[in-house]
């Protein structure tokens, strides 16, 4: 007589990430749809989840996990896309008869997958709960035609059957509510977890470049869960929390869930990081939210995406930013009230030119944004608009393969599976040398003015001879590139490297600052803070150029220097004869700022002090970018 758990049949998930610093995330995408699952009395009586493979091991080891499956159901990102490939060409070598699931944002819905990756037996689209449980019936049946979201062969023909949406999530269950996550912590001893945080899906933004969920009605899930689902991550003590939400800050309710969250780690010291994706167009709501989180150190700070400057690029991708002079009123409200601030841009986007892009970065420090701007490359996601054949003929959208960009993680010297990235590196009105010195240009301004290298001298020249930032870091960058020098090589090596894009190497390591990948940027300010006497000596012919007078020059290079947080700073007394302190201050806070020429005295007393430059880069640059932490704050500075 066959036992009832024998005739069970194994399913297996498979969703694995890097690990950042030792740490690593939950599975949530792969907990939400067993916990859906376990709340169906038929799937639990045939069906058992016998493990979920989370961490990036070994090939050969996580085969061995997989005993007796069933079903091996993938979730599909693009940082484990080609894992999951290998992988799964393993398991059905090894076990022909089992069930190969690939679902996740990088399957793309036209199933080509089908096609070229033969050992692929079904492809799941969308949201996965409601149907990865109904095919688990439909299987029973051997009939799988009548499952929405879905794509399988049938002989030689590929089947896709409806697309359908989840319209009501309100029961959807908890896998941190129903225990699911509680095994793997257990089993799992020693392991740092990172979390997912859900209180919404959908959005009403229908961004191009995205995949998000765009266009689609935002649906919530009930306050009951979400509140009990914080009060497990602040009791397992899970530091870093991810919010999963399109736009958190959009509904009043997003208030209440975050009281809870500052009430949690008020009570037990967790979670300490809750990282949202704010409401696009930010207003009076995300303030009351940014404001309470940073109180109590739960946030870097709030987000001003502006993807984009450019008008025919926001066209083309479908989005409306705030105006500048909206956006200028926000910076100033959040400087006034002591919260960091920082800004992101998309290169690559259509309608995009070398010289809207370069413009547009600096066109936010005209506006405002002197904290912290950063760059980030078009990437072409699988079901977002702009992958699709007429988007990218209508554009002239050339599109580049390279290696997944592992930032701020140890370098992949002998990746058993290498991740790939597709990027925009050309459009019908952005060249591919027009790239090449857009990135670079932005790499120059990341550097010396995000993270404060030359802010204070390019904002004196900015307020005092009303050069614009634009181009003062044209002519920056124009001196770098026909220099010689350290900065010269710097920057050719950067330039060599998005030349030969196809091999996809734009991390920049040096083992001084840490078994560690950096952005361009982070390297070369790293690079010139820890010589930064040296550096400034090249320098001097660029600064020199602008007609300050000697005097005047050489303390307010001094000021530059003294508010630059360096790795081995000790309290520091400063003065001169000018109260820079009050010019910048005023500045910065978009009032008429008027250098004095009296005498002032400021002192740095630095809250840290740094025992090595590996332990400066990882808290001042990787952590502490956003917040604009590469120069001394107020509470730093006694006057």
């Amino acid at each position: 007589m066959i036992s009832f758990e024998t005739k069970m049949k194994n399913i297996y998930f498979v969703q694995v990430g890097f690990e950042f610093d030792g740490s690593v995330y939950l599975p949530y995408a792969a907990g939400t749809i067993i916990a859906y699952c376990q709340n169906d009395l038929w799937v639990t009586e045939n069906y058992r989840f016998s493990d979920v493979i989370f961490r990036r091991e070994k090939l050969r080891d996580a085969l061995k996990k997989c005993s007796s499956p069933y079903i091996v159901a993938f979730s599909c990102n693009v940082w484990n896309m080609e894992y999951n490939k290998a992988l799964a060409r393993l398991i059905k070598e090894k076990h022909p008869e089992c069930k190969i699931i690939f679902g996740g944002h990088s399957v793309d819905e036209s199933a080509e997958l089908l096609k070229s990756e033969e050992y692929i037996d079904i492809l799941m689209f969308g949201e996965g709960e409601e149907t990865f449980c109904s095919l688990l019936h439909s299987l029973a049946d051997d009939d799988i035609s009548s499952v929405a979201n879905i794509a399988y062969k049938k002989g030689a023909e590929i089947i896709r059957t409806p697309r359908e949406y989840a319209v009501n999530i309100e029961k959807y269950p908890s896998p941190y509510l129903n225990g699911f996550f509680d095994k793997i912590i257990f089993e799992n001893p020693g392991t740092e977890f990172l979390s997912v945080l859900e209180t919404t899906r959908g959005c009403p933004y229908s961004c191009a470049y995205c995949d998000w969920c765009a266009g689609k009605k935002t649906r919530f899930f009930p306050m009951e869960k979400i509140l009990g689902e914080i009060k497990w991550l602040s009791e397992n003590k899970i530091a870093y929390c991810f919010c999963a939400d399109s736009n958190f800050g959009m509904f009043e309710r997003d208030v209440e869930i975050a009281n809870a969250l500052i009430f949690a780690k008020k009570a037990t010291g967790y979670p300490e990081v809750f990282r949202p994706c704010y409401e696009k167009n930010s207003d009076e709501r995300v303030f009351e939210i940014c404001s309470a989180l940073n109180s109590v150190g739960m946030d870097k700070g709030a987000t001003m995406a502006y993807q984009t400057l450019c008008q025919a690029a926001l066209k083309n991708i479908g989005r409306k930013n705030l105006t500048l002079e909206h956006f200028s009123s926000l910076v100033k409200k959040y400087n006034e009230a002591g919260i960091p601030t920082y800004s992101e841009l998309i290169l690559g986007l259509p309608g995009e030119t070398k010289e809207s892009f370069c413009r547009g970065i600096c066109e936010l420090f005209e506006s405002g944004q002197h904290n912290s701007v950063s760059v980030y490359h078009c990437e072409v996601l699988p079901n977002s608009e702009l992958a699709k054949p007429d988007y990218i003929e209508k554009h002239k959208i050339e599109t580049i393969k390279v290696a997944f960009n592992h930032i701020h993680s140890a370098p992949k010297k002998d990746e058993e599976v290498k991740e790939y990235s597709y990027l925009v590196r050309s459009t019908a009105t952005l060249s591919r040398e027009g790239w090449v010195y857009a990135n670079l240009f932005s790499v120059c301004v990341q550097c010396f003015h995000s993270l404060g290298l030359l802010r204070f001298l390019a904002i004196y020249l900015h307020e005092e001879q009303k050069l614009s930032y634009y181009d003062f870091y044209t002519a920056l960058f124009d001196f770098i590139m026909s220099s010689k020098g350290r900065l010269n090589a710097l920057w050719t090596g950067f330039k060599k490297k998005y030349e030969t894009s196809l091999e996809g190497d734009w991390n920049y390591v040096n083992p001084l600052f840490g078994n560690v990948t950096w952005f361009f940027e982070e390297g070369a300010f790293l690079e010139i803070v820890s010589d930064y006497d040296a550096f400034f000596n090249e320098l001097e012919p660029f600064i020199n150029n602008y007609g300050i007078e000697s005097d005047l020059l050489k303390e307010l290079m001094s000021y530059q220097k003294v508010v630059l947080r360096k790795p081995f700073d000790t309290r520091t007394a400063f003065e001169c004869g000018y109260d820079f302190y009050a010019f910048y201050k005023n500045a910065v806070a978009g009032k008429k700022a008027e250098l004095k020429k009296e005498k002032t005295k400021i002192e740095v007393v630095p809250k840290t002090q740094y025992e090595s430059l590996s332990e400066y880069a990882k808290e001042t640059v990787w952590f502490g970018r956003r917040r604009g932490a590469a120069v001394y704050s107020d509470s730093e500075i006694n006057l």
